[in-house]
């Protein structure tokens, strides 16, 4: 992991948000279960800068995957856990499925995906384990943000000062 938190306390901006986003950081999904109760998860994530849009691939039978299909709004977040300035992204969003379900290994599309992450999350090694598990279905959600919070910085906000 190649990022290292500045001397800025506050909000990041768009270039400082993508610069953060684009590490291969562990998401954090919340959604809600049928009886209403709150439900997180880790997720490995793509952030796509054009449309400011994030794509998460699902195990078919993912517990999260079951939740947006009833309810479609989601937090998501982002932290850099491993230093003190604890920068993060936090957004509310929708989650919408792409495709699926259907194993990897018979949508290019998935496929492919799937193998960025690996690369991006196992490193050099990751796509044995992509081939080893492109036969088991998967779900492909895009998270479209409808509100973003932001920040970095040892600091509290003002508003709770």
């Amino acid at each position: 992991m190649t990022y290292e938190p500045s001397d800025k306390i506050g909000g990041l901006s768009d270039a400082e948000m993508q610069a953060f986003l684009m590490q291969p950081w562990n998401g954090r999904i919340a959604t809600l279960d049928a009886e209403g109760w709150p439900y997180v998860a880790p997720v490995w994530y793509e952030y796509e800068t054009a449309s400011r849009t994030f794509l998460v691939v699902g195990r078919e039978r993912a517990d999260w995957v079951g939740h947006i299909q009833v309810e479609p709004r989601i937090a998501f977040h982002v932290a850099d856990d491993g230093h003190a300035e604890h920068t993060r992204v936090l957004v509310q969003a929708r989650a919408e499925i792409v495709e699926g379900p259907v194993a990897p290994a018979a949508s290019p599309r998935l496929g492919e995906l799937t193998r960025r992450l690996s690369l991006r999350y196992l490193g050099p090694n990751g796509p044995i384990y992509a081939e080893r598990t492109s036969g088991r279905p998967r779900v492909l959600v895009r998270l479209v943000p409808v509100q973003w919070r932001t920040w970095t910085g040892g600091e509290w906000h003002p508003r709770y000062r």
